[in-house]
């Protein structure tokens, strides 16, 4: 992610980055979300708090940790550069894929489809 950033800052063409990046970012705070909390690019999941969830699997809690340092570091090198930057944090990204093998995310899917 920061060697994509440090290609855009040297590139004057790019005028806007959009980073795809997780829920897993942002879900992990420990904090209660009412209808006046506003999640921005200051909001991060506790990467402390991920370490310690019983109920996540051990590569999810990892998973959820990277994804919240790789973005949190993101948001520091845009804003130290003067990167326009914006971060997509779905919960589930689904389409073709990519490799031969079955993967969590169209594992989840599987599973609905199959009733199981």
């Amino acid at each position: 992610t920061l060697n994509v950033l440090s290609s855009c800052r040297k590139c004057p063409s790019v005028k806007r980055v959009v980073l795809t990046s997780s829920i897993a970012a942002v879900m992990y705070t420990g904090r209660s979300l009412t209808p006046d909390v506003v999640i921005d690019e200051n909001w991060f999941s506790d990467s402390e708090l991920c370490k310690k969830l019983d109920f996540l699997s051990w590569s999810s809690m990892w998973y959820g940790v990277s994804k919240t340092l790789a973005e949190e570091a993101a948001w520091r090198f845009s804003k130290e550069n003067g990167i326009d930057m914006v971060a997509l944090n779905p919960g589930r990204v689904i389409g073709p894929m990519l490799q031969p093998m079955l993967n969590a995310s169209v594992a989840v899917l599987l599973k609905l489809i199959n009733g199981t």
